[in-house]
């Protein structure tokens, strides 16, 4: 038997005492074990280091198998060699004059700690951490000040991790707490080869002193060298010792310091987010369990609280991914009024400054700007609502008293510069700029009233909106100015939001204090005056939550409810290419249900003269009741309340991820009335923005360093990353992102978390058994229960006991029709539209209600600008698939290189001169490093017909070699991710993929024994879908400005020539 096994046990005398036990007791659990001898196993550890322990609530004999007292050099009595104890363990050289350095006149002390080895059989490691006393302190040179703590110098990424030998004791106190044995065998394999096969709940904590307090109290705890010590930030994952424990469902609790400085704060968030990100994809289950302070560490707590108070703490652990959305929402300024009240009311509002207001949806947050809007009135004091959506925006200024910009500019004809003639008015913040419809002014608005409403939706859209594309940067540019002007001349700037955060205020605050004016010194004085109503709904709504496939079983609800009145479904798609639509249930719905009246209300509608919808936001409570079946988009958007009573009798949701679990639940909230909520959420969300990083330096490096790789490889473009784009705009846009992309990964996890933070009483339908009963399999005795309610599993209702299955299938097949019949019919209504001109064309985008011929006339004309080839309806249904793209990439890597370059420069060209010599990162597309990254890892030879290939071939091992080899440039270039275990063909697939191309597998090679089943042969095949038509096409046109480029390049230089001669000529004469 091993030392280290007598160690873990606690001494051989326990252990000989258990096997006598078992010879007549088979139960394999140990009662009640004699006190532990285990300290006379120990090592030497000096009094005042025990006592340093002890002080962090250690039990001493922890302390004693694991902490060693040591000093720079000792001598054997023996022997009279000399040992340096300390180098030896840090790796340092005793013959340098470095150690010297280190020395102090009376020779360094301290102690040393180190656990045992889970890749090495659980032998003690030889890897470990010593803390100097005060007394002799080690400098640290890259902080000039003395070293708290040093691990080995073994080089980068070296660090591992301490796992503290137990006595006996410990380890039954540990095994007590989640009722488990500790049976014979596991007692010779020692305590932590227990704990690795038990899958018992492990903490993970900074610091050896923290861990062994934690194991003290009968909680499995890991010491990290640090809050970053838990992974590799090169290639992103957990170190080798962490991954060992991160067996599949196995509970992380992250426990780290409770911090109050703002970067050291920020820094834990980041380290917690990597980790519980890195345990959840190795199959374990992350919790975060936060300290309330003030105590900073846990051991700390534990002292000072004591364990009752981390029990519950332990208890109260947070999912980690629920965690990471509730801190990216926080709210941590404090407030200037705290209320707990069902309605605002009438507030004080400050005459100046910033102010902010954060309250639920519902409790008059409109309401309650009508006096301050009266007020501003009455003294000639102008006031600008700024919204994110036109409907929403119309009826706020309709609630307040103020013009909407679009009915002020039809009535003077003046657009923003009829501002004269009014108090103020609204707009979206797409017109927020000198070039708009508005023609807006911010230096118009002295001492005036700015009021943001939802502030985080109108600055991310402000960010992020296709709709913004064109303006941008001279948006946001705008916004500053305005901001700057208005708070300089003694105005105000009001946000309100029910989700208000950190993020907005302090974008906002950046905003404003970004000039280089000397006046940022007197913004800067101004502090934020912030109300936060705390006050949320008590009154639930029965809600049930679909947590099947699709959304068919939720719509086998529909015949029973329109019996007893109206229906309200709530979806966040509209086009005919998503199967649970706006535009395809409307189909679905007039054929499955003739007698009853459908409005479908969306952007489309809304905007279109002769629908029903056009224009309802102002009107909604009286149409809607008007029909049996409302079908609404985000179109409608926040702020827009439907009040009537009694008239619909269930709210339905569909939402596939297409928009934030937030905006998804806000959509099911526009009506008031307390009627039961059917929803269906998509497990995972499509529409993750960026490279679909749930981190926002991910995604602000990963843009940045896409668009430095296009500009690199450019060569001719003079472009200054730092100072020609907006890095507070490109960090919030990041953080907004983050936050977007959380919740898309976890869509369906994220909205049900969402709606039982609301107070909601959530009971999920599922015909999943292992949700319903912990099984794969039901039982047909189970089943059978299940379906006449003798068995209710509580917050579960089994499907088929209150569905129609044959109805669901029957719903399911009839949508799929549907999708394919509206898809079709779309199309052939582009592809039929009259053509227009260029002219025709920005006339109808620019106009605010569009026919559906001239949408798709409009939409007829955008293909023939992209494909330059007979706009067909098949061309229509491949680009709403997103072919554009695909295709460009594939022309670019296989035709002359100059043609992307010039593309690009174009491209570039164009982003410059709409943003004023500025960029918006984030709307840059270029192609330049895609091309090239193809061709140097050699994707081009892949595309030969005549070719064959296997996934041993030299040519796909080397593809893939340099796919490992460049992984985060694949990552930022293609969003691909490479890991070690991608096999060789599903990475070049998935690069062909990015083309629209692949390698079809058609035959496979004989074995050895000559039977079948050796390795796939593929074939490259052109693909049959006219894309040649288009390229050559696309030739055509890119030869002809290349040559026009090359004529202007040479006439250029024959300037520069000449200029140069008259120069000499001046000279000379």
């Amino acid at each position: 038997m091993s030392k280290h096994c007598n160690r873990s046990c606690g001494s051989e005398t326990q252990l000989r005492q258990f096997v006598l036990q078992k010879k007549h007791n088979s139960d394999p659990t140990i009662k009640n074990p004699d006190p532990c001898l285990a300290s006379i196993v120990g090592r030497q550890v000096a009094s005042d280091h025990e006592q340093e322990w002890l002080k962090s609530g250690v039990d001493p004999v922890i302390t004693r198998l694991n902490v060693q007292t040591i000093v720079d050099s000792q001598i054997d009595p023996y022997s009279h060699e000399v040992a340096y104890p300390i180098a030896d363990r840090l790796n340092w050289s005793v013959t340098t004059p470095s150690l010297a350095r280190k020395r102090s006149a009376q020779g360094l002390r301290g102690w040393w700690v180190n656990g045992v080895d889970p890749l090495n059989d659980w032998q003690p490691m030889s890897w470990g951490r010593f803390k100097p006393d005060a007394a002799t302190p080690i400098i640290d040179r890259t902080k000039g000040k003395p070293a708290k703590y040093l691990s080995p110098s073994l080089g980068k990424g070296s660090s591992r991790l301490v796992l503290l030998d137990v006595p006996f004791r410990i380890w039954q106190k540990i095994a007590d707490r989640y009722q488990m044995q500790i049976s014979r065998k596991d007692l010779r394999q020692g305590f932590w080869q227990w704990v690795w096969q038990s899958g018992v709940p492990i903490v993970l904590t900074e610091g050896e002193k923290k861990a062994g307090c934690l194991l003290t109290a009968g909680y499995v705890a890991i010491a990290l060298p640090g809050i970053f010590g838990g992974y590799r930030r090169e290639g992103n994952q957990l170190i080798p010792e962490l991954a060992f424990f991160a067996t599949a469902g196995r509970r992380f609790h992250i426990c780290f310091d409770y911090e109050t400085k703002p970067l050291i704060a920020h820094n834990i968030f980041l380290a917690t987010c990597r980790l519980g990100q890195l345990l959840t994809r190795a199959g374990g289950e992350a919790q975060v369990l936060s300290l309330p302070g003030p105590e900073k560490g846990v051991d700390d707590l534990i002292v000072n609280q004591g364990i009752a108070v981390f029990d519950q703490l332990y208890r109260d652990s947070q999912e980690w991914s629920l965690w990471q959305t509730s801190r990216l929402w926080a709210l941590t300024y404090p407030a200037t009024i705290e209320l707990d009240q069902p309605y605002l009311g009438d507030l004080t509002y400050p005459e100046t400054g910033f102010a902010f207001v954060k309250s639920a949806k519902g409790t008059g947050k409109t309401t309650a700007l009508k006096s301050l809007v009266k007020r501003a009135i009455d003294h000639d004091r102008k006031v600008l609502v700024i919204t994110h959506r036109i409907q929403l925006g119309r009826a706020i200024c309709q609630s307040v008293g103020i013009d909407w910009i679009g009915d002020l500019a039809e009535s003077t004809g003046q657009g923003g510069h009829g501002l004269g003639l009014c108090h103020g008015f609204g707009l979206c913040i797409d017109s927020l700029h000198p070039n708009s419809q508005a023609k807006f002014d911010p230096l118009a608005w002295d001492g005036a009233i700015v009021i943001l409403d939802e502030v985080e939706q109108v600055i991310w859209h402000a960010m992020n909106s296709a709709t913004c594309y064109n303006s941008r940067v001279r948006i946001l540019e705008t916004l500053k100015e305005l901001l700057q002007h208005v708070l300089l001349t003694g105005g105000l700037v009001l946000a309100q939001d029910a989700d208000l955060s950190d993020l907005s205020i302090n974008y906002l605050k950046q905003l404003v204090l970004s000039s280089t004016e000397s006046f940022t010194s007197e913004l800067s004085q101004i502090d934020p005056w912030i109300v936060v109503n705390r006050w949320q709904k008590t009154t639930t709504h029965a809600v049930h939550l679909y947590d099947t496939k699709t959304p068919a079983a939720l719509l086998a609800q529909l015949p029973e409810i329109l019996q007893r009145g109206a229906v309200f479904i709530a979806l966040d798609s509209q086009k005919a290419r998503g199967r649970w639509s706006s535009k395809n249930l409307e189909t679905y719905c007039r054929k499955a249900f003739p007698d009853k009246k459908v409005l479908r209300i969306d952007s489309e509608t809304v905007s279109n003269s002769e629908h029903a919808a056009f224009g309802i936001s102002h009107c909604i409570n009286e149409v809607v009741a008007q029909y049996d079946i409302v079908l609404a988009t985000p179109t409608i958007g926040t702020g827009v309340s439907i009040d009537i009573q009694g008239h619909f009798q269930a709210v339905f949701g569909i939402f596939q991820g297409v928009i934030a679990d937030t905006e998804a639940r806000q959509a099911i909230a526009r009506v008031r009335d307390d009627v039961p909520r059917y929803l269906w959420a998509a497990k995972f969300g499509p529409g993750k923005i960026g490279n679909g990083s749930c981190f926002y330096r991910d995604l602000a490096q990963s843009k940045a360093k896409s668009v430095r790789y296009n500009i690199m490889l450019l060569r001719e473009v003079d472009f200054d990353l730092d100072q020609q784009s907006d890095p507070i705009a490109l960090r919030t846009w990041a953080k907004m992102a983050a936050r977007v992309n959380l919740s898309l990964w976890q869509f369906r996890e994220s909205f049900k978390n969402g709606m039982r933070r609301e107070g909601q009483q959530v009971t999920t339908v599922t015909d999943d058994p292992m949700q319903l009963m912990g099984v794969a399999e039901l039982t047909p005795e189970q089943q059978r229960d299940l379906m006449t309610g003798r068995l209710v599993v509580p917050g579960y209702e089994f499907l088929a006991a209150n569905h129609d299955i044959e109805l669901v299938t029957t719903i399911q097949q009839t949508l799929t029709q549907v999708r394919s019949a509206n898809q079709k019919a779309e199309a052939e209504a582009v592809a039929s539209s009259p053509e227009i001109n260029q002219a025709k064309y920005v006339e109808i985008a620019e106009q605010k209600g569009k026919t559906n011929q001239q949408r798709n006339s409009k939409r007829k004309h955008e293909l023939q600008s992209r494909y330059a080839v007979e706009v067909t309806p098949e061309l229509t249904m491949k680009d709403e698939k997103g072919w554009y793209q695909q295709l460009l990439l594939h022309y670019y890597v296989t035709h002359d290189p100059l043609f992307v370059k010039l593309r690009d420069m174009q491209e570039w060209q164009m982003h410059l001169e709409r943003g004023a010599g500025k960029v918006a990162l984030q709307d840059v597309q270029l192609f330049t490093a895609q091309v090239e990254m193809l061709k140097a890892m050699g994707v081009l030879p892949l595309l030969d017909v005549d070719r064959k290939i296997r996934a041993t071939d030299a040519a796909i091992q080397q593809i893939a070699k340099l796919g490992w080899e460049y992984r985060q440039d694949v990552r930022v270039l293609f969003n691909i991710r490479v890991t070690e275990k991608t096999p060789p063909m599903t990475f070049v697939q998935g690069l062909l993929a990015k083309m629209d191309v692949k390698l079809t597998a058609v035959s496979r090679d004989r074995a050895p024994d000559g039977r079948r089943g050796g390795q796939r042969v593929y074939r490259y095949f052109l693909p049959d879908d006219d894309r040649a038509e288009i390229f050559a096409q696309w030739q055509q046109r890119d030869q002809a400005l290349l040559e026009t480029a090359k004529s202007q390049r040479r006439k250029q230089r024959l300037l520069t020539v000449s200029d140069a001669a008259v120069d000499e000529m001046a000279r000379s004469a």
